[in-house]
């Protein structure tokens, strides 16, 4: 039988390297995805993932381009909830992230 993940709310604060990434250029590759969606759309459940909600951050950042990294960076703030995610069993795993 699988093991299901937890999941745990952090902050922003709490990701290495949050304040130093390139937000601008993070935010240019999540908008590629945002019209990439129009196109050929995920299948709502597929990866455990449910892509409607997303649609606000698509809806989004298809009308929109941030100026700057802190713009870019609130973009990701408002609409994102960063998580620890471990397994039930305490074990290691791998978790990917796309856009």
């Amino acid at each position: 039988m699988p093991l299901s993940p937890t999941f745990s709310e952090k902050s922003f604060g709490d990701l290495p390297g949050w304040d130093e990434d390139d937000h601008l250029a993070a935010f240019a590759a999540f908008k590629r995805s945002a019209f990439h969606v129009l196109a050929k759309p995920y299948r709502t459940g597929s990866l455990g993932v449910d892509f409607n909600a997303f649609a606000g951050a698509y809806t989004e950042a298809r009308s929109v381009s941030p100026a700057s990294r802190s713009a870019a960076r609130s973009f990701f703030e408002r609409h994102f909830v960063p998580a620890l995610v471990a397994a039930e069993n305490g074990g290691g795993g791998l978790v990917t992230g796309f856009y």
